[in-house]
């Protein structure tokens, strides 16, 4: 797992991992983040997308986009403090 910032993201590289390891990474992440920080997912796992949509609909954080780029899969959402 990479953690870095880049352009006022927090970027989780959860490659190589399959469901649930990408979200239970991104969840022992948010005890870091502050509220409104956008974080990016980069995973290969093909659930990752609805496993995000999810995990963010029941954490009420915003879900911001998905895509694919160089066979990953892209996720942002805005982490809101509840």
């Amino acid at each position: 797992m990479k953690d870095s910032v880049e352009n006022y993201e927090i970027i989780l590289d959860t490659s190589g991992t399959e469901c649930p390891i990408p979200v239970l990474k991104a969840r022992r992440l948010t005890s870091t983040l502050k509220d409104g920080t956008i974080v990016k997912i980069i995973a290969t796992d093909p659930l990752a997308e609805a496993d995000f949509q999810h995990y963010c609909s029941q954490s009420n954080y915003e879900y911001l986009s998905c895509h694919k780029q160089n066979g990953k899969i892209i996720i942002r959402y805005k982490f809101k403090n509840i």
